[in-house]
C-alpha cells in the first residue's frame, strides 16, 4: 500500500514540476539575466521605429535631404497582429500540452489496480485530444483558404473618389 501511495505522490510531483520545465525549454528562455536582457533589447529593437528624426535639427548638413517623419501606425498594427497571433499560438500549445499531460497521467494512474476507473477518464481525454486536433486542422485549413482567396484592391480605386469630388467642385 505504501508503494502505491509513493507512486501516486511521485506522479503528482511529476505533473507539477515537469510542465514548467518543458515550457521553459520549448520557449528557449535564457536562464541568466544577461541573456534575458539581450532578448528584451531585441524585442524592443524589432518594435521600435525604423526611421528616427535627428535629435538636433539645426545640425543637419545642407547636402542631406530631410528625413520624413516616421509613421508608427503600420508598425503598431503589425506588432498588435503579431502579438495577437503569438498569444493565440501559445494558448493553443498550452491546451494541447495540458491534454497530453492529462492523457499520460490518467493512463499511468489507470494502469494501477486501485485506480482502474481512471481508464474511462483516459478514454475521455483521448476523445478530447482527437477533437481538439481536428479543430486545429480545420482552423489551419480555413486560414490557408482565406489567405489564398484574399485580394487587396488596387491603390487607384482608392484615389478615384477624390477625382469625383474635384469634378463636382469645378462644375459648381
Amino acid at each position: 500500500m505504501t508503494i502505491v501511495v509513493l507512486l501516486v505522490l511521485a506522479v503528482i510531483w511529476g505533473a507539477v514540476l515537469v510542465p514548467p520545465m518543458l515550457r521553459a525549454r520549448s520557449e528557449s528562455r535564457p536562464a541568466d539575466s544577461i541573456g534575458n536582457f539581450r532578448h528584451q533589447l531585441s524585442v524592443l529593437r524589432r518594435t521600435g521605429p525604423t526611421v528616427v528624426a535627428p535629435a538636433n535639427p539645426l545640425r543637419i548638413p545642407s547636402y542631406a535631404a530631410p528625413t520624413p517623419a516616421p509613421t508608427y501606425q503600420m508598425a503598431r498594427s503589425y506588432s498588435r497582429a503579431g502579438a495577437r497571433r503569438a498569444r493565440t499560438l501559445k494558448r493553443r500549445r498550452d491546451v494541447l500540452f495540458t491534454l497530453v499531460m492529462a492523457m499520460a497521467t490518467t493512463l499511468v494512474l489507470g494502469l494501477l489496480p486501485p485506480f482502474r476507473a481512471l481508464l474511462g477518464l483516459h478514454l475521455l481525454c483521448d476523445l478530447l485530444f482527437a477533437g481538439y486536433v481536428v479543430l486545429l486542422v480545420q482552423a489551419r485549413n480555413a486560414s490557408a483558404e482565406r489567405e489564398m482567396k484574399l485580394r487587396f484592391l488596387p491603390a487607384a480605386a482608392a484615389a478615384q473618389p477624390d477625382n469625383v469630388l474635384l469634378l463636382r467642385r469645378s462644375a459648381n
